[in-house]
Order: C-alpha cells, then sequence, then structure tokens
C-alpha cells in the first residue's frame, strides 16, 4: 500500500510540473517577442517603403501623413505589449491557471479514485484472503493439502489458544475427509469454547463420519448434549433421526425429522424429502416402534430414499444455506482479560470481502464473553444499506470498544476470522486476541 501511494504521489506531482511549470514561467513569452520582433520588422520595412514613395512623388503629402499615423499607431501598440509583458501582467492569467492546475489534478485524482478505484486491493490482508479464496475455488493436490495441514498444526502447536486456528483445521481436515483430525481440531476447539452447540454437534458428526458413519453411544450422548444447548441445532436433530430410524424407532424418528422441518429455511433442498421421511417413519411407527433384533432384519425401504441416511454419501459437515444468517462464538483471549471491563461494548460483525462496511452487527457487553452470536438480514447499521441477503462471502468479527464507537480506536481490542465463510454458516469461531494500534 505504501508503494501504492508513492508511485501515485510522484506520477501527480510529474504531471503538475508538466502542466503548471510552463504556465507560470510564461512559456508563450518567447513565441509573443518574436513575434513582436517580426511585426515591428515590417513596420519598420513599411516606413522605409513609404518614405520612398513619399521621395518618389508616387504619393501626395495627405496619404504620405496618413499612412504614416497608421504606422506609429501600431509601433506604439506593439510598444505597450511588450512593456505589459515585461512587467509580468501578461503572466497573470497563466500563472492563476497554473495555481488552479496545481490543485485541480491531485484533488481530481485523490476523488476519482475515491470513487472508481478500490483502495482495499492493495491491502495485504485483503489481498491474502483473495488468494486464499483463488486457491479454494481452484481446488489443491493431496501434496498442498498435507502441507497446508501440517503447517496450521505447527502453528497451532506454537499458539495452542487458538481457538480461530483450531476452527479452521477442523473445517479444512473435514472438507478433504481426513475425519481422525478433524475430529481431534474440534475436541481442541471444544475445550477453548465449551457449550457451542454447533462446535459439538459437528464434532460428533466427524466422530460418526470416521466410524464408518456409525452413530456410536459417545456420538448420541454428544448430539444429545448439543440439544440440550440448543433444542434448534439441525445437524443433532438430523443425525439423531438417522439414529432412531436406524433402530426402527420410527415415531422418534418422524419427532426429530418434525422438528428439523421447522429449523430448516422453507427452500431447503431436501426439506420434501425430509417430508416423506416423515410421512414413512410415521405408517412404520404404527406397526412397530420397539428396537429388533436378529439378522434376518430387513432395512426399510425408506431409509434408501432418505438423504440423511444414504450410506454411500459422507455425513454433512455444512449447515443448511439460510441465505441470511451467520452464526458462532466470539471469544477473548485470556491474556487479555486484565484490559478488559466488564461494561465494555462488543461489536459482533459481518462485512463483505472488499469492504469494511458492515451488512450485520450487534452489540454486547464484555461480562457475556465467551457469546453464541446470530446475526441476520435485519441487523443493518443503517436504513438503505447492505445486508447478508445481498452478499455470498462475509468476513466475520468482533471488537471491544472503549469508548461505545464502532469505528475502531487505538486500544480497542479486536479480531477477525482469517478466512471469508459463507453466508449460513454456523459455528464459527471469533477469538479477540489482538490490540488495535
Amino acid at each position: 500500500m505504501t508503494t501504492f501511494i508513492i508511485l501515485a504521489v510522484i506520477m501527480c506531482v510529474a504531471a503538475v510540473l508538466a502542466v503548471a511549470v510552463p504556465l507560470w514561467r510564461g512559456a508563450s513569452a518567447s513565441p509573443d517577442a518574436d513575434r513582436r520582433e517580426a511585426v515591428l520588422a515590417i513596420l519598420r520595412r513599411q516606413a522605409a517603403d513609404l518614405e520612398a514613395e513619399r521621395a518618389a512623388g508616387s504619393i501626395d503629402e495627405d496619404e504620405y501623413e496618413e499612412a504614416r499615423s497608421e504606422l506609429k499607431r501600431r509601433v506604439l501598440e506593439e510598444a505597450k505589449t511588450d512593456s505589459a509583458a515585461k512587467s509580468g501582467k501578461s503572466l497573470t492569467a497563466t500563472r492563476i491557471l497554473a495555481i488552479v492546475c496545481a490543485v485541480l489534478i491531485p484533488a481530481s485524482a485523490v476523488f476519482g479514485y475515491l470513487a472508481l478505484g478500490r483502495y482495499t486491493a492493495m491491502d495485504p490482508d485483503f489481498i491474502a484472503m483473495m488468494e486464499a479464496q483463488s486457491e479454494q475455488n481452484r481446488g489443491h493436490s493431496q501434496t498442498e493439502i498435507t502441507k497446508m495441514l501440517d503447517q496450521m498444526r505447527a502453528n497451532l502447536e506454537a499458539d495452542p489458544q487458538n481457538a480461530n486456528g483450531w476452527f479452521m483445521l477442523a473445517r479444512t481436515a473435514a472438507s478433504v475427509n481426513r475425519f481422525d483430525e478433524s475430529v481431534e481440531a474440534f475436541k481442541r476447539l471444544n475445550a477453548l469454547v465449551p457449550n457451542n452447540a454447533d462446535i459439538i454437534a459437528d464434532m460428533a458428526d466427524m466422530m460418526a463420519a470416521a466410524n464408518g458413519k456409525v452413530i456410536t453411544p459417545e456420538v448420541e450422548a454428544l448430539l444429545k448434549k448439543a440439544l440440550r444447548i440448543d433444542p434448534n441445532q439441525w445437524k443433532a436433530l438430523a443425525l439423531l433421526a438417522i439414529q432412531a430410524w436406524d433402530r426402527q424407532q420410527y415415531a422418534q424418528a418422524a419427532s426429530y425429522w418434525e422438528h428439523l422441518v421447522e429449523v430448516v429455511p422453507p427452500d431447503f433442498p431436501d426439506v420434501e424429502q425430509i417430508r416423506a421421511n416423515i410421512s414413512e417413519a410415521k405408517r412404520l411407527a404404527g406397526v412397530s416402534d420397539g428396537i429388533r433384533t436378529g439378522a434376518s432384519d430387513a432395512q426399510p425401504q425408506a431409509a434408501s430414499g432418505s438423504f440423511y441416511a444414504e450410506k454411500a454419501k459422507p455425513v454433512p459437515t455444512t449447515g443448511p444455506q439460510d441465505a441470511r444468517v451467520v452464526a458462532g462464538t466470539v471469544t477473548l483471549d485470556a491474556s487479555l482479560a486484565d484490559k478488559v471491563k466488564p461494561d465494555d461494548v462488543v461489536f459482533i460483525y459481518a462485512r463483505p470481502v472488499t469492504s469494511k462496511m458492515p451488512v450485520a452487527f450487534r452489540k454486547v457487553k464484555a461480562k457475556e464473553l465467551p457469546y453464541n452470536f446470530t446475526l441476520d438480514e435485519t441487523m443493518t447499521m443503517a436504513m438503505g444499506a447492505q445486508t447478508l441477503a445481498d452478499v455470498k462471502t462475509v468476513v466475520v468479527g468482533a471488537r471491544i470498544s472503549k469508548t461505545g464507537n464502532f469505528m475502531p480506536q487505538s486500544g480497542d481490542l479486536e479480531g477477525e476470522m482469517k478466512q471469508p465463510v459463507e453466508v449460513g454458516d454456523r459455528g464459527l469461531v471469533v477469538q479477540i486476541r489482538s490490540v488495535h494500534p
């Protein structure tokens, strides 16, 4: 950014000098002087010709006096012009124009860039963020993924209290089906951010995936714990419905799925399949609602049609994409605890990757940290501003303000997720662990 500013200033100064200096110094004065000399030479020649014609008797005395008066008038006009040029009066207009250009050129450059340019494009954090997004869109080779995970683990060994780092490691490992590594990262994250229903459900999800998509008693206990914290945690409802179905507890499965339908957005792509599962579970519940045993028990037909019970597919690792919500937990690094007062204001926000202006925010008190937050499209800063419904990806962050002002001030405590997230993501972790300079 500094290099860009220096280059822009140098180019602006060069443009000002190229235009204003010639105007200030009266570059046009030299051509005018040459012109005057040429005009005076012509007038002198005409005067000599006039005298010759008079001597030869070609013109009478009246014609001579009239022509001579005209020549004198023109000589006096040229003399006045030359005197004005020497006194500097003729340069007044050009020097005023030079001053105007010296002000107008840089002002036009600044206002033009603010109106049309992207001033965040030179921000190192923005560049790193966009490069990360580009890499994510292109995909990674197995070698690159392994190197990335190794680097993340090495960073976390040096900084084990970095909750956001454990979150990123867990998500990255899950995205490449390295479920055991994801489980370990979620366990470390759960220790740093306890009682977060989304994190607990994700951890249970990964434990089931690592165990061949089998919901063990340990996984079931975690899912039920997630529901005790948040009765609407969608993934816990979905996986417990699968568990009840596999146990042929059809009434219980129908109950979980009915609750799930109330939780997911109306445009959730599999909502019709969930309703079909509910109908089938209720039908079968009239026949048997107990746990059957024995090798002869056949898998119910509805199970093969259930998108949750599809054994050929991975256990889902992301939430239903409600295009209006991001949710997670804000935590405060223990090393900063002595810098915070209970009534300090905490701003939690989501902003586009290309702008510092949030599309959603809320404020709470520092004494409420760690705080489980949900940001939706109604939480805007002003009428007419963008909302979460207008963007697809956001950067989520939090700031503890000593003054209660949303704009960053020196001494504020802050933290932002390093990578953008999709609107609709839940279980996010924002850790406040730095001081604004």
